[in-house]
């Protein structure tokens, strides 16, 4: 009974990413966004957490699939390059979320980290993507464009798992980060230091700011540079 019910199982998530292939983004009309779209999905999460910590992936190969969610973007310092991202999240806690891997058909064409995006192509293994699966030869339809903060490394346009890949990256590789603008989002672990925001021990980082340091716990939005691995001079806000 078991095997039964994995194999209906794995036979429904095949045709959810088949048939999203089919329902396409066209008709909707560009807007613009100062605030970063909230994209809930417990079907997306499910074919997520199947296809990465399930073995369903190779059942996938091959196939035109279509995902609607924020845009997001990265670089990989450990790769030399950028890695792109739709992604979303289980519910409005967003400490569950979900995050496709995708190359481009264009990467020059690109919305601003953020925005609202339905992205085309198909779903491949590869050696070279971040977790093993990415969507490849991927088209992009903006349907909210998003206006940026003035910052060179946005981590307020990704979601926790994300931005916990670029924390890594920053506290890693700190030469490649030196001296760039960022804005960043977490709670506070102690005076001067931030971290994960949903999840203990995941990562934490120093910072240093004039503002009044808020109570343990507090989620805050902090926007600065990176200095020595460090995040410094920021500015801090509750976060909304």
């Amino acid at each position: 009974m078991k095997r039964n019910k994995m194999i209906l199982l794995l036979i429904v998530l095949m045709m959810l990413l088949c048939g999203c292939a089919e329902q396409t983004a066209s008709g909707r009309a560009e807007t613009t966004t100062d605030t970063v779209p909230e994209i809930l999905s417990q079907t997306e999460y499910l074919l997520y957490q199947n296809v990465f910590y399930n073995q369903y992936g190779p059942q996938l190969e091959g196939k035109e699939t279509e995902k609607r969610g924020v845009f997001g973007r990265i670089y990989d310092a450990f790769s030399g390059r950028d890695r792109y991202y739709v992604w979303g999240c289980l519910d409005n806690t967003r400490c569950c979320d979900w995050q496709w891997e995708i190359v481009p058909k264009d990467p020059g064409t690109l919305p601003p980290s953020g925005s609202l995006v339905s992205v085309r192509g198909i779903f491949r293994a590869s050696e070279s993507a971040l977790d093993g699966y990415w969507i490849e030869d991927a088209a992009f339809t903006t349907e909210a464009r998003y206006t940026p903060a003035q910052t060179e490394i946005n981590m307020l346009t990704l979601s926790g798992t994300l931005e916990r890949v670029q924390i890594q990256n920053i506290l890693y590789r700190q030469q490649v980060f030196e001296g760039k603008r960022f804005a960043a989002y977490g709670r506070i672990a102690g005076v001067g230091v931030l971290e994960d925001p949903y999840y203990n021990g995941s990562w934490q980082i120093p910072f240093s700011s004039s503002a009044s340091s808020p109570s343990i716990g507090a989620m805050v939005v902090l926007q600065g540079t990176v200095k020595g691995g460090t995040f410094s001079d920021c500015t801090l806000e509750i976060a909304p």
